[in-house]
């Protein structure tokens, strides 16, 4: 193999690895039908029996770290329970301390 193949071959395998290497955020194939929205020490928890399974707790976390984003959801899953929504929500496959990065009312 000559120097331009190998340097060919490292190129795609640099670019595939990281790809496959790294955990996703997904939207889990359950949504919740019954859960809880609080606040403990600066951080929004939604709790349900019907999260992920790896996430501890059956919790995720919305960081209330001042981000307009986060005091978005917040202020979105705080509508959704008010009004007895279902919710679906995002989290990374890897985490065990599940935290929210999206949110969607589900009717």
């Amino acid at each position: 193999m000559d120097l331009k193949n190998t340097q060919i071959l490292l190129l795609i395998i640099i670019g595939v690895l990281p790809f496959c290497t790294h955990a996703k955020r997904y939207w889990p194939a359950k949504t919740l039908t019954k859960w809880s929205l609080y606040m403990n020490n600066g951080v929004a928890y939604i709790r349900s029996d019907e999260f992920a399974s790896h996430c501890s707790y059956s919790r995720g976390q919305i960081n209330m770290d001042g981000t307009e984003f986060n005091r978005a959801q917040y202020s979105y899953a705080l509508s959704a329970k008010a009004r007895n929504k279902k919710l679906r929500y995002v989290v990374d496959s890897d985490q065990t301390v599940c935290i929210i990065t999206g949110l969607q009312e589900v009717d």
